[in-house]
């Protein structure tokens, strides 16, 4: 942290907002992010893990959404061995998401290491929407089989975030896992939506379901981990064990939704 800290004040003698701007971009200053599906309509969606992040006088605004109501993130191999993402070896802030099954949503979750914004905005807005009304897929008849989601963590000098969920409609979004955020003077918004809607078709007779985990790595800095199995069940809007220094208005918002008509 103390290397990224000196970095930060050595770029401050950069001229213009612009040029400081590019020179930030070109710094190799994100981290780790691993992802592995199976499934469908599982969304990995708006999230960021950065080691460096500063804004001086300027606007940056980023706006994701995803959605899906007619199944094209499905990989319908119907595979028992689920999915599995293994973290490796980085020098900042690591994410890895397993999801198994459907409608898994892993969104607008936040693990960046140091953020400065100084005279200036950052705005963070990601919407997550999956839909099945019940005309897709391969599973309508029979069995349906899902696999595990596992995790396993690597090795960071910075926060970890180790996310594993198997089953419908498991939500795990809008969590901070930020370390310092330094707000000077200015605004720091991070909003999220996520919204899985299942309508009730004519299900499996028989639904065989993999077991969840998500193994710890070794990490400098704080650590998340989350397993969900089954039906409906929500990780939302935890703020984190982070420090924000305050001296502009911070704030952070999450709403989820599952719905099973």
């Amino acid at each position: 942290m103390a290397a990224a800290v000196l970095t930060v004040g050595a770029l401050t003698s950069v001229g213009s907002a612009g040029a400081f701007g590019v020179v930030v971009d070109d710094l190799p200053i994100s981290g780790e992010e691993n992802v592995d599906q199976d499934g469908e309509q599982n969304l990995d969606c708006g999230n960021s893990a950065r080691l460096v992040r500063v804004n001086v006088g300027e606007t940056a605004h980023r706006e994701e959404t995803c959605v899906d109501t007619d199944g094209h993130t499905a990989r319908r191999g119907n595979d028992a061995r689920g999915s599995q993402a293994v973290g490796g070896t980085t020098l900042g802030p690591q994410m890895n998401t397993a999801q198994t099954g459907r409608q898994n949503l892993h969104c607008g979750n936040s693990a960046d290491l140091i953020t400065v914004n100084v005279l200036a905005t950052i705005s963070q807005d990601t919407t997550c929407v999956a839909a099945d009304h019940g005309h897709i897929g391969n599973y309508r008849h029979g069995e349906e089989q899902v696999g595990r989601a596992r995790t396993l963590g690597g090795t960071s000098v910075g926060q970890q975030v180790n996310t594993a969920q198997t089953g419908r409609q498991n939500l795990d979004c809008g969590n901070s896992a930020d370390t310092l955020t330094v707000n000077v003077m200015g605004d720091v918004r991070k909003y999220t939506s996520c919204v899985a809607d299942h309508s009730h078709g004519s299900g499996p007779a028989v639904v065989r379901r993999g077991q969840a985990s998500a193994d710890g790595g070794q990490v400098v800095g704080p650590e998340t981990n989350t397993a969900q199995d089954g039906r409906q069940n929500q990780s939302c809007g935890n703020p984190g064990p982070g420090i924000d220094v305050p001296l502009g208005r911070t704030e952070r918002k999450a709403r989820c939704n599952v719905r099973m008509s």
